[in-house]
């Protein structure tokens, strides 16, 4: 994302469950960086991906850099 749009993404979510926060104290959620998004996911929530389902809608947040502007930008369908 940095690379494609300017932009750090700080914040990825999948509905009610944050899968990272770059804000969290301790760099609590810096583990998860390297993960796939899918195993963070099966990992911290309460609700299995339903069979047969290939994909985690996801919101995501972040800064765009060399700018003091955050965004937030529509759902995107993640495809595992």
């Amino acid at each position: 994302m940095k690379e494609r749009f300017n932009i750090d993404v700080t914040l990825i979510s999948c509905g009610r469950i944050a899968l990272y926060n770059s804000y969290l104290p301790g760099n609590k959620h810096g583990v998860r960086k390297p993960r796939l998004i899918e195993e963070v996911y099966k990992e911290i929530s309460d609700e299995p991906i339903p069979d047969g389902r290939y994909y985690l809608p996801l919101e995501l947040g972040g800064e765009v850099i060399g700018e003091d502007c955050d965004f937030m930008i529509p759902t995107v369908k993640y495809i595992f």
